[in-house]
């Protein structure tokens, strides 16, 4: 049976079967992937023998109304991926281009610009073909009509409001007659490749990423908990024994923000039977009569007792009676004193303000508005939550590793993507193994200014500990568990991938390295990989035919 033959049996069990992989505006006899031409161009996936059944301006946008020979490319730039379908060139034929352009940084179809397709060399003048926007968002159809046969270099330049970039798609063929494209060789067609449309990826979160050589560091796991440092919170406490105001007629509330200094809370100063400033007023002047009159018996009892006039028991008492009356006065004064250094209220009571020791928020909140607080009774706690500790207990395998201690790096399901902490962020390296965990403590400060982790939390961190290795790496996202196998899937085209197993090296942060598997160079998916996936498994039973 023939390639095409098998094609054809493919799209027919496209149709039947109604693969999730293919859109439902796409005809099942729309449009193929065959055999592959230029396969010698860097970076390029080229098919030859493509059967285009769509005429142009096809909804799905890949037909070109030709049924003969014709080119696929796959090129990626600094900034973009070009994906582009066009029949072979043929002196003063039309050669419709159906060019996908994909903006690498978030996998989405670029919607606006001018392409401008060039053929240049052979000795002639440049020739240039344009289009203006976008058929559908992403694919644009410049139509290409060549002046004369030979070997041309061909350009396809986009420029658009987000990027300009030139793609160099290499030297292709015009050929002087359709015959003569048509007798051309076709390349083999690449076997096991796994199709997944562009117009599926830009619908779905999805990513490629060039495999790259990245300083991998090597570090050990370990136990995690953030928590609070000990200047980070605050417990509020009574100043004195009082009844409990509300300030404004209400109490902080859990969660609230509090600068330092701010009024919490106030204490009524005040005691039963003695509350008003002219109750101690009369307390103090009583007092102070008491301690005079005293002092007068002193005086006049002393030359009598000395002139045996009058025992000595009566100057004993008069003296008694004075100490008790300036005690009396001191603790009149000092009750005055206290007042006096009280301010007004919210509710016209006077009381001592409870202000918060540092900035923070209010996480507890222990009484109620009214209650009878004890001296030095706790009324809240105040954390800051901008400082985090990150405790991390190194198992005790691995304490002769922590000499070398640079950083560390762990991740939360509440957070996206890896937090990290420097060296500089080191706090401490424990003196001992806990005798429980049989872990060492390894602390280091975190800046929580985004408020959104909290004491408490627990993860599994990993400790920094040696020098960076240069090693081929991949992000872990692209890494899947295919039956117990690691996998990660590899562009080959721009429609087009291959699942290769890897073997794993160290894990540093969000990438992992790859000790074998792919190259460095190759595109993988590093976002999206469980659609390939999916992909792969619906097309399974039919082998390679990608159809349209």
């Amino acid at each position: 049976m023939t390639g095409r033959a098998m094609r054809s049996l493919a799209l027919a069990a496209v149709g039947t079967l109604a693969l999730a992989g293919c859109h439902g505006e796409r005809a099942a006899g729309d449009h193929a992937h065959g055999d592959h031409a230029h396969g010698d161009h860097a970076g390029e996936h080229a098919h030859g023998d493509h059967p285009h059944g769509a005429a142009q301006g096809d909804d799905h946008g890949h037909g070109h109304g030709h049924e003969g020979a014709s080119e696929v490319v796959t090129k990626w730039g600094r900034a973009t991926q070009l994906f582009v379908e066009f029949p072979a060139l043929v002196v003063g034929e039309e050669s419709a281009f159906a060019a996908h352009l994909t903006r690498l940084q978030d996998h989405l179809a670029i919607d606006w610009g001018v392409v401008v397709v060039e053929l240049a060399g052979d000795g002639g003048t440049v020739e240039r073909f344009s289009v203006e926007g976008p058929a559908v968002p992403g694919i644009f159809r410049p139509v290409v009509k060549p002046a004369r046969a030979g070997t041309r270099r061909v350009t396809l330049r986009l420029d658009s409001p987000v990027t300009s970039e030139v793609h160099d798609m290499g030297e292709f063929t015009v050929f002087a007659t359709r015959a003569e494209a048509d007798a051309a060789p076709a390349g083999e067609e690449e076997a096991g490749a796994i199709s997944y449309l562009l117009e599926q990826q830009w619908k779905v979160p999805f990513r490629v990423e060039a495999v790259e050589g990245r300083p991998m560091r090597p570090a050990i796991p370990a136990f995690a908990r953030l928590t609070l440092p000990t200047d980070a919170q605050a417990t509020v406490v009574a100043p004195r024994q009082g009844r409990l105001v509300a300030l404004g007629g209400r109490l902080p509330q859990v969660g609230e923000e509090v600068a330092a200094g701010a009024a919490l809370f106030a204490v009524s100063t005040a005691l039963p039977g003695a509350a008003d400033p002219a109750s101690l007023d009369l307390a103090t002047d009583q007092a102070a009569i008491r301690v005079q009159a005293a002092q007068r018996e002193v005086g006049r009892l002393t030359p009598l007792v000395e002139q045996g006039v009058v025992a000595k028991r009566r100057l004993d008492e008069a003296r008694s009676e004075l100490a008790s009356a300036q005690a009396e006065l001191r603790g009149a004064r000092r009750r005055q004193s206290t007042l006096g250094q009280s301010q007004q209220v919210g509710g016209g009571e006077d009381a001592l303000v409870v202000p918060s020791p540092i900035a923070g928020a209010v996480v507890d909140l222990f009484v109620a508005p009214g209650a009878w607080v004890a001296e030095g009774q706790p009324l809240a706690r105040v954390v800051d939550r901008d400082r985090l500790w990150l405790d991390a207990g190194v198992p005790e395998a691995y304490v002769g590793r922590l000499g070398a201690v640079s950083g560390a790096w762990f991740r939360l399901d509440s957070v996206a993507g890896v937090l990290e902490v420097g060296r500089d962020a080191l706090v401490s390296v424990g003196a001992e193994v806990d005798r429980e965990t049989r872990t060492l403590p390894v602390r280091f400060r975190l800046d929580n200014l985004r408020r959104d982790l909290f004491a408490g939390m627990t993860t599994q961190a990993h400790v920094i500990v040696d020098a960076p290795r240069v090693a081929p790496a991949v992000p872990v996202e692209a890494v899947v568990d295919d039956g117990g196998v690691d996998v990660v899937f590899v562009q080959t085209g721009g429609e087009s991938f291959a699942r290769r197993p890897v073997r794993l090296g160290i894990r540093d942060g969000a990438y992992v390295e790859v000790l074998d598997g792919v190259a460095l160079g190759e595109w993988v998916v590093a976002r999206g990989a469980w659609s390939v996936k999916l992909a792969a498994t619906s097309t399974a039973t039919i082998g390679h035919g990608h159809a349209h």
